[in-house]
């Protein structure tokens, strides 16, 4: 047997009258009460298939008449909304995007996040983008097509990822970031690294006390890089006699920073310092120097446990401004888990302070990794 037109125009996969009876709730929702009359001319239903509409919906207390006959909102309709939100949908599925598990950091991130999903009894999928931004872009795109209900990431490049990021959130999905800020995320988890800048360039400064040329090794394009840059440049304008005669960018591995450094100490004869903007960095800084006789004092971030112990042992490796990939990857989790239930968030970025680590403390600090 055919439908009428009427129901024809309703599309393949839809009820007719479950249509309906949504289109009733919500112009009531937006409206207010309203008699049969005039409800059926507000939803453009006649009276005769409205009042069969209406019946049902009283029947199942979704709608009811008050005292002048007017049809409103029913209380089954408020018992349902606070079962929401007493059982909020949660994550059952988890993504997350990271630049390189070879790098301990992002290690401690993904160890943290899949032991915080087995105790909650979350999935997960987890994606090394190889330190490449499209190839990371391309992951998350994965991840979405997955129809995971939340991703973590962090950004190979804070701005090439934006698009990946948009597509998630058009598929409904909440984008953390982790670590370094993502162009378009939810909401993003962050050690404060203008800090961690500003606490390694005051120590390096006060090492040097007096006109010195210094180098920076740079990583690549994300907020946590720059911003780390940012503030120890900061604390250089209080200093001018302390001279950044070079800055080159890296790709956060030890391979990278011995290349780059080589070639500034074979550069700068006058080398008297170095920054590097990770401790893998700092570590090929080491190495560079090594194979030169040189032992010219380095800063850092992260507070890795290869780094604490080089600190400790008195070698070139002066300081570096501590992270927690842990608990940065716990709370990326549970804004993540707070977004899915649809929780308002009173911030979007959450900022971690950090704590500089010299050989004075280096023996009272439990580091990661």
């Amino acid at each position: 047997m055919s439908g009428s037109p009427e129901d024809g125009k309703e599309g393949a996969g839809k009820v007719p009258a479950v249509g309906r009876a949504v289109a009733v709730l919500a112009d009531l929702a937006a409206h207010g009460p309203a008699p049969l009359a005039a409800l059926s001319r507000r939803v453009g239903i006649p009276k005769s298939t409205l009042l069969g509409i209406c019946q049902a919906l009283v029947e199942e207390r979704l709608l009811q008449q008050d005292e002048h006959g007017r049809y409103t909102l029913g209380l089954a309709l408020a018992e349902l909304a606070s079962a929401q939100m007493r059982n909020p949908p949660g994550i059952r599925l988890l993504g997350v995007a990271v630049p390189d598990t070879a790098n301990p950091f992002y290690a401690v991130e993904l160890r943290t996040l899949r032991h915080q999903c087995d105790l909650t009894g979350i999935d997960m999928v987890a994606m090394d983008a190889g330190q490449d931004a499209r190839t990371q872009a391309g992951q998350v795109g994965e991840l979405v097509r997955t129809g995971v209900d939340a991703i973590v990431l962090d950004a190979v490049h804070s701005a090439h990822v934006r698009g990946a990021v948009r597509a998630a959130r058009d598929a409904g999905i909440p984008v953390i970031a982790v670590n370094a800020g993502a162009e378009g995320a939810d909401a993003c988890v962050t050690t404060d690294n203008v800090q961690a800048g500003q606490l390694a360039g005051q120590y390096l400064a006060g090492l040097l006390d007096g006109p010195a040329e210094i180098a920076i090794i740079d990583g690549r394009p994300v907020t946590a890089t720059a911003d780390r840059v940012a503030g120890f440049m900061s604390v250089l304008r209080e200093h001018p006699a302390i001279r950044v005669v070079a800055r080159e960018r890296g790709d956060h591995t030890p391979h990278s920073g011995a290349l780059i450094a080589a070639k500034l100490l074979d550069g700068h004869p006058r080398l008297a310092g170095f920054f590097g903007i990770n401790d893998p960095t700092s570590e090929g800084i080491l190495a560079a120097q090594a194979a030169r006789g040189r032992s010219l004092p380095v800063v850092s971030v992260d507070g890795s446990a290869a780094a604490t112990t080089a600190i400790a042992t008195g070698g070139p490796l002066k300081a570096t401004a501590a992270q927690d990939p842990a608990r940065l990857a716990h709370l990326a989790l549970r804004l993540a888990g707070r977004m899915r239930a649809g929780e308002p968030l009173t911030t979007r970025v959450r900022l971690l302070p950090t704590t500089l680590i010299t050989a004075a403390n280096a023996d009272d600090y439990h580091p990661w990794g």
